[in-house]
């Protein structure tokens, strides 16, 4: 008789998987059973992603997609084929997103972009089916800066890992703000040895990580002196070089550190990031390729940061103590400011970082998927002659005040980071764009590029 063989580690990962996937689909049939038919969903992304517009516009859909079918066809599939009622709600353990002020800056003559939500909101969310009396989805909507995501980095580093990492990061070659980080770090080195040079430090620090985001870099900590969060900042910790370890100053930062994981980052972490179900994290790929390429090599490593705080659960049953995402997607924003024979290229721009490597599995198992968005489509698509050839353009108008329609050709999107040498002269060109007119969506969805697919991909499975 043949001996039985071991299973193989990749065996053991398609059990656990297949398991994972029934553990799950049982968890939901059980829930819509019992009338507990709801999801908890983060929406984040690092400044300048788009997240107020995002938010409201995939807030604005849900709430009057039913009544308008044909603007949300994946939905209208998913929901039914009478569509569906929504009501919005407050969260009671959260402030209000302000999504009547965000659309009604959109839909006012002329429109507005809604300004950033820079702290904790959501709202909620209930769908009923008109086909099915009685049936609905409940969705709480939690809207929170990608900032104080990143900060969840920072359970997982002691203090003196995370200052040589946070340093090396600010100093690294080609970066903006070298000056003013090695004016910082000058000044770090001359502080009095004492713990009363620590606020000093930290708040120039904080003035530091603010030239760097005006800059574009967005792998900056710690994240609430990025986008502060009330009090925080009293006890926030700077890196020091590694030299200056074992001085009075250095033990009073690091407690300051242990101070801000344990009452700042930890309960973050427990009473809102691990009650989240699913995840949306906006990245502006885009804007990060215009920055030029230490820009752009510095927002995708914080996206990657980003994503290595999410665990994604292969027995759903037995994690529940845990965090509890079992689907992140990542969405490339601002897709209206390419042409559309772009959109393969940019959404592989940022799926081909995670691709062959240690989140191989997550995406082979759909718990990690990436797509391209524009929550709200300021340009349409268009031809121009330049260079003796027609060129795919695109047509809006520019983020001035005054402006009119244009048509431009934007900068091809490569698929995948250019070499140094192979880095285009002139650097990426792309336009920042005013929203279209709205005035008559006030009660409809907004114009968008692959929301309903969005949509779909994120609930598809929970709405059917």
């Amino acid at each position: 008789m043949e001996a039985l063989r071991p299973p193989t580690l990749d065996e053991l990962r398609r059990a656990a998987s297949w398991l994972g996937g029934k553990a799950g689909e049982a968890w939901r049939a059980g829930n819509a059973a019992l009338g507990r038919n709801h999801l908890r969903i983060g929406i984040t992304g690092l400044s300048g992603a788009g997240k107020s517009v995002f938010t409201t516009a995939l807030v604005h859909a849900l709430h009057h997609g039913g009544a308008h079918p044909g603007a949300m066809p994946l939905l209208s599939g998913a929901l039914g084929p009478r569509g569906w009622t929504a009501t919005v709600e407050r969260l009671e353990d959260l402030p209000p997103f302000p999504l009547a002020r965000h659309v009604e800056g959109l839909t006012a003559e002329p429109p507005r972009w809604p300004e950033p939500t820079r702290a904790l909101c959501g709202l909620r969310l209930r769908l009923a089916r008109r086909h099915r009396p009685g049936d609905e989805v409940v969705l709480d909507i939690v809207d929170y800066p990608g900032e104080w995501l990143l900060d969840l980095e920072l359970l997982q580093l002691d203090y003196a890992a995370w200052s040589a990492a946070a340093l090396a990061r600010l100093g690294a070659e080609g970066a903006p703000c070298r000056e003013a980080v090695d004016a910082w770090l000058a000044r770090a080195r001359d502080a009095a040895p004492d713990a009363r040079a620590a606020p000093g430090l930290v708040e120039a620090h904080g003035e530091l990580l603010a030239a760097c985001a005006a800059a574009g870099l967005r792998h900056l900590q710690p994240g609430r002196l990025v986008v502060p969060q009330a009090g925080a900042a009293e006890f926030a910790p700077a890196p020091l070089p590694a030299g200056m370890a074992g001085g009075a100053l250095h033990a009073a930062m690091a407690a300051r550190y242990a101070r801000y994981r344990e009452e700042v980052v930890e309960p973050f972490y427990r009473a809102h990031f691990a009650r989240l179900d699913r995840q949306v994290v906006l990245f502006d790929a885009i804007g990060a390729l215009a920055a030029g390429e230490a820009v752009f090599a510095d927002a995708a490593g914080a996206l990657e940061a980003a994503l290595a705080s999410f665990r994604y659960r292969r027995v759903p049953l037995l994690d529940r103590l845990r965090t509890r995402i079992d689907r992140v997607l990542v969405l490339a924003t601002k897709a209206d400011h390419v042409t559309t024979t772009q959109y393969l290229n940019l959404r592989q721009l940022v799926a081909g970082r995670f691709a062959g490597t240690r989140w191989a599995g997550a995406i082979d198992e759909e718990m990690l998927r990436f797509d391209v968005v524009a929550a709200v489509r300021a340009t349409q698509d268009g031809w121009m002659r330049r260079d003796d050839a027609q060129r795919a353009a695109i047509c809006g108008k520019l983020k001035h005040p005054g402006d009119v329609a244009r048509m431009l050709v934007p900068s091809d999107v490569p698929p995948e980071p250019p070499a140094r040498e192979a880095w285009p002269a002139g650097g990426f060109v792309y336009a920042e764009f005013a929203p279209p007119d709205l005035s008559g969506h006030a009660a409809r969805p907004f114009p968008n590029v692959n929301l309903d697919k969005a949509l779909d991909l994120l609930l598809g499975d929970w709405l059917r």
